[in-house]
């Protein structure tokens, strides 16, 4: 490759030292055709001693630590962005181990889309036991990379921050994350969707593999599906417009489909509306009481 542009790798954290590590040391495993690159970690108040280590560790490659109050990772990744001096950032979860190869594909995309952001492949971690269950679960509603049809223009709704690069100046011109999403949900893709706005397209390379280390269960499953819930609708709320062009999102969390009627499909869908319900009840009895207010 010609131009060996440096990519600022923007990882926002809360109490989850042990992983953490880990996914430096990931990045100190990175082939050289990954070029050059430097690390900016936020420290979303951390109470697990997650500062004491940054402060005291040394890397092989420039790393650069910034600490605030807890504001959520909306907040952090845009305290990163102000930092970051590459062309290129690419946001990485905090439990997301980085194939070795990783900055080479985000690189390697970007040469063979153009300009563009990245969508990279997050599969995973093989040392976490997941329940087939489950694991449907995720490959359906968390990482649907098997609908993907046209990975040279993806939809908005792609717009994962665990493992995804883009044009710096685009993000900032977009305005960065809304610092209303205090949650890790929606926060990336309401900012996706302002992207596409402006007209950057959103890429896959399925080559840029992140590794996920998290457990999950059924009901931890369903506490999340609370969180997405409710961050859609503080979605649909900014951006209205976004039913006509994304009608599917209001069946995903506001409707208990009965399209498959075997009992296992129907376990899965309840999983689903569960957790979804309780988050769209949240976000209403949130809003009528402001508006009382």
């Amino acid at each position: 490759m010609a131009h060996q542009e440096l990519i600022s790798v923007i990882i926002p954290t809360c109490n989850r030292l042990p992983v953490l590590k880990r996914v430096l040391g990931s990045l100190e495993k990175q082939t050289g055709e990954g070029g050059p690159f430097e690390v900016i970690v936020i420290d979303d108040g951390s109470k697990d001693g997650t500062g004491e280590y940054l402060e005291s560790t040394g890397f092989s490659f420039p790393c650069r630590f910034i600490r605030q109050k807890h504001k959520g990772p909306a907040a952090a990744r845009n305290a990163g962005l102000k930092k970051a001096k590459g062309e290129t950032v690419l946001f990485l979860n905090d439990d997301c181990l980085a194939a070795p190869d990783l900055l080479f594909q985000h690189r390697r995309g970007r040469q063979e889309f153009g300009e563009c952001a990245i969508l990279g492949r997050i599969e995973w971690s093989s040392e976490i036991p997941l329940a087939p269950e489950v694991r449907n679960l995720v490959n359906i509603y968390y990482f649907p990379y098997g609908k993907i049809r046209t990975p040279w223009n993806l939809h908005f709704a792609y717009f994962i921050t665990g493992n995804l690069s883009a044009p710096l100046k685009k993000v900032l011109e977009a305005g960065g994350f809304d610092e209303d999403f205090t949650d890790a949900a929606y926060e990336d893709i309401e900012l996706g969707y302002r992207l596409w706005q402006s007209g950057l397209r959103l890429c896959y390379n399925p080559g840029a593999v992140a590794h996920h280390v998290h457990h999950l269960n059924f009901d931890q499953f369903c506490d999340r599906q609370k969180k997405v819930a409710y961050w859609l609708y503080a979605f649909l709320a900014k951006h209205p417009e976004v039913m006509s062009l994304y009608p599917g999102v209001y069946n995903y969390i506001g409707e208990f489909s009965l399209k498959n009627r075997d009992a296992y499909n129907l376990i899965l869908n309840y999983m689903m509306y569960r957790g979804a319900k309780a988050g769209q009840e949240a976000f209403l009895a949130k809003k009528t009481t402001k508006a009382d207010g």
